[in-house]
């Protein structure tokens, strides 16, 4: 079968598509027609050699597909029914063989695919910052790179909060941040002039240094996704249950959270959506179908 494959860390030229075996099938495994991918930093970064990979690799992690097959050990009610499927063998290649029963998660019917699967690297991530925040006894909360996929998808988390929330947004963002703010009903934020800084939390998306050097001088806790290495600034990088992703699939289907949706591309056009990507940022996620 087809797939997506990373053979270097020399950028786009690292990708090849090539042929590979499908996964061996166990009783307890499912195969999965793959209909699309979410293409994330943590994709690129891997590309470009800032992020450790064995070679060659399959990109991706998240997907979302129909149930083909079965193993005699699961339930044959799953057959043709949507999924979102977590596979850290990659998720880039058109059947996935998912071994691990809770990490395929039923899609409702009212939850589209690119809705769904943009849980994966966006909903997922915000989730595990909006528990640290809400069990923080910090009441201001100050959010770097809230335009991206993963801030709004917070911001939208932490509407019914009462905790005092500060964006911040680089200036060419604005407009776009603004349109979101208002098609996904969010209130108006103030500025971060004249913050407590003992009540405050800043939680890093962005992932830039000099947005956190103010703070960091002053003393400021911090807790970021995207820096591992700066002192006074903690990393986070959890996974959540199952039965979150569930429960936050429940979330869009009541229309509750709006992801942000970028652009759609074929998987034969992953060099084209890299580059769109890298060149323009934080403007919804993008998708690569497989269908």
């Amino acid at each position: 079968m087809k797939a997506v494959i990373q053979r270097d860390t020399n950028g786009i030229k690292a990708l090849d598509f090539g042929e590979i075996e499908v996964e061996k099938f166990l009783p307890t495994s499912i195969l999965i027609k793959t209909s699309m991918v979410p293409l994330l930093p943590y994709d690129v970064m891997k590309l470009n050699g800032k992020i450790p990979v064995t070679l060659p690799h399959v990109l991706g992690y998240g997907a979302v597909g129909r149930v083909e097959k079965v193993g005699k050990f699961r339930s044959e009610k799953l057959i043709n029914q949507r999924v979102l499927v977590l596979n850290p063998s990659g998720t880039f290649k058109e059947r996935i063989t998912s071994h691990i029963p809770p990490l395929t998660i039923s899609i409702p019917d009212a939850v589209t695919d690119s809705q769904a699967v943009s849980v994966v690297g966006g909903l997922d991530t915000a989730f595990v910052l909006y528990k640290k925040i809400i069990k923080s006894s910090h009441q201001i909360i100050v959010i770097t790179g809230a335009n991206s996929v993963i801030g709004l998808a917070l911001l939208q988390l932490l509407k019914s909060s009462d905790k005092t929330i500060v964006p911040l947004i680089r200036e060419k963002s604005a407009n776009y941040f603004q349109k979101r703010c208002k098609d996904y009903q969010l209130p108006v934020y103030s500025g971060d002039e004249n913050l407590k800084l003992e009540a405050t939390l800043v939680v890093d998306i962005a992932g830039q240094e000099i947005l956190l050097k103010s703070y960091i001088e002053r003393g400021v806790d911090i807790i970021s996704i995207a820096q591992q290495n700066i002192l006074g600034v903690r990393f986070i990088s959890e996974g959540i249950f199952p039965g979150e992703y569930a429960k936050l699939l429940e979330l869009l289907k009541n229309g509750d959270i709006i992801l942000p949706i970028d652009r759609e591309f074929y998987y034969h056009e992953i060099k084209e959506a890299i580059n769109y990507q890298e060149n323009f940022p934080s403007r919804g996620r993008n998708l690569i179908s497989f269908v």
